[in-house]
């Protein structure tokens, strides 16, 4: 299926026009027709929601009524949507606009486009959609679930049976987390492009929550020995497909596995995102995040994180209660490393102050002096990195 808003976005349909219904742009779409000869006396048996129709209007000048009567009996069955063939010049009666909202169809109007390109562009994209679908759960099941090595392999030739022995992966999200659709634009150029390519390629993209998955594989003889050489591969790769590497966190697990432990591999490269989106870094190689490394395996676990929860919520709380501002003047203090007059700077507040709220935090928590900065560290940083994790989920 397909929403009408995401057919919209298709390139062919670029310059169409809403004639009414901009509320229901999220109709769904499952079978996509053309009527060229109308006739009004036909009662269209079977159609109904999730019909994007594409009508023409060329016998509106001369007879009206047969394509007006068609119109009305489609909107009464209420398909998802209508694009009627039409010149500028040419308006639809009001009662069929009225009927049309009152039904909740969108009406579309557009000219210069082929209806048999149009029809075909729609199903392509609703192909490759099904196709990243499938290659997304794969990768799920991959990842979420108990395998064996040979199983995880099988699995991973099952998404490209070209892939060579080894592998690399990289996590891609879009730098402007606020538009998600922006990745998914590319991922649809993306996959209609792959769709109508004949060349045969060792890597692969697969869409992975608000993000996607670049899959890299080597023969052994072809294996990168440093991390520019798999930064320029991945860069590569994705300029020739249409991306530019500058609008996306890109994060690599730069260490060169077999494909029997692609799982290890997308762990990692993600875990190496979600810190690169942290430090609003471009590229983020795995190896380099050091202590994130581990940070990050208290974000991924449901048992230890809900004692960050926990933590989080006293603050809260007593935020609340207080009017005070414990858990912001906290954050402040864990992003400039323990440094009071930065953070006494950022908080527009005395270092007196700001101490102050530290040790009242510190005593909330009932941390041990021994170790307080510390864990007041580590629990921030899960706290703060566990929140860009929400986002490309």
């Amino acid at each position: 299926m397909i929403k009408i808003s995401e057919i919209l976005d298709l390139t062919l349909f670029k310059d169409f026009t809403v004639i009414c219904g901009e509320n229901y742009l999220n109709n769904l779409v499952n079978a996509t027709v053309i009527l060229e000869y109308e006739s009004s006396l036909i009662e269209y048996d079977g159609y109904c929601y999730g019909y994007f129709v594409l009508l023409s209007y060329f016998f509106a000048e001369t007879n009206p009524e047969l394509v007006h009567g068609t119109l009305r009996t489609l909107i009464q069955k209420q398909v998802s949507g209508i694009a009627i063939k039409m010149r500028q010049d040419q308006e639809l009666p009001e009662d069929i606009i009225k009927l049309a909202k009152l039904y909740h169809v969108p009406l579309f109007s557009f000219y210069d486009q082929f209806m048999e390109d149009l029809i075909i562009c729609i199903n392509e994209s609703m192909k490759t959609r099904a196709q990243y679908i499938v290659a997304e759960e794969k990768i799920n099941s991959i990842v979420n679930e108990k395998h064996k090595p040979e199983t995880i392999e099988k699995i991973a030739l099952e998404i490209n049976p070209h892939f060579h022995p080894s592998i690399v992966t990289a996590s891609i999200t879009s730098v402007d987390m606020t538009n998600n659709l922006k990745i998914h634009t590319y991922f649809d150029k993306l996959m209609y492009r792959q769709y109508r390519d004949t060349e045969v390629h060792d890597y692969s993209f697969v869409k992975m929550g608000h993000g996607l998955l670049l899959l890299c594989s080597y023969l052994e003889e072809n294996l990168p020995e440093e991390i520019l050489e798999i930064v320029h591969h991945i860069n590569d790769i994705l300029i020739n497909t249409g991306f530019t590497p500058e609008s996306f966190h890109i994060g690599i697990c730069d260490e060169v596995l077999p494909l029997d432990k692609l799982n290890i591999s997308i762990i990692k490269s993600r875990n190496a995102n979600i810190v690169g989106q942290f430090f609003e870094q471009n590229h983020t190689a795995y190896s380099q995040i050091g202590i994130y490394k581990y940070i990050m395996s208290i974000v991924n676990n449901p048992i230890l994180y809900s004692e960050v929860e926990e933590s989080i919520s006293i603050l809260q709380k007593y935020d609340a209660s207080h009017d005070a501002n414990i858990l912001d003047t906290v954050i402040s203090y864990v992003k400039n490393n323990g440094d009071y007059a930065k953070t006494s700077a950022e908080m527009f507040q005395h270092s007196n102050t700001v101490r102050y709220r530290i040790r009242k935090a510190e005593q909330l928590l009932n941390l041990p002096d021994f170790a307080a900065g510390e864990e007041m560290a580590l629990l921030i940083r899960s706290f703060l990195l566990h929140n860009v994790m929400v986002l490309n989920d």
